[in-house]
């Protein structure tokens, strides 16, 4: 699993206007990311370093996927791409524009998908990981 914290692909952290719904099936019902708050023009940041290994429109919308260590794809749209295919980009690194003018699920937002193979992730868990607390063994 993905041991680095991501940071948030937008500045400041923006509320969280949809959750991650994991489908039950390959091609079930559910939410494959989160949507985040955004307005048009804002920038996008990379969420990790990582390789660009997508950049294009899909159903009308700009898309950017980076290719990150420990195998985990993320993918931001819609948004006004900034960089190009093989691109080796930074942590923190604008990668595109919001684009308040694409037909979207989610009107003034930015979605952020997150997959490992064929298993998409829930992008929050590596946004906002959660502590790790050791408990003692058990007496006896």
């Amino acid at each position: 699993m993905l041991r680095q914290r991501w940071q948030w692909p937008l500045a400041p952290e923006p509320t969280v206007a949809r959750r991650f719904e994991r489908p039950a099936s390959t091609w079930g019902p559910g939410h494959r990311g989160v949507d985040l708050s955004a307005t048009s023009g804002q920038p996008v940041l990379a969420v990790a370093a990582g390789r660009v290994v997508h950049v294009g429109v899909i159903a009308g919308r700009g898309t950017v996927s980076v290719l990150h260590a420990g195998g985990v794809r993320t993918t931001y749209e819609p948004l006004t791409p900034r960089v190009h295919r093989g691109q080796v980009v930074r942590a923190g690194q604008v990668i595109g524009l919001v684009d308040g003018s694409a037909a979207s699920h989610c009107a003034g937002c930015l979605h952020l998908g997150a997959l490992r193979g064929r298993v998409y992730l829930d992008p929050l868990a590596l946004l906002r990981p959660g502590h790790v607390v050791l408990l003692p063994l058990g007496t006896g």
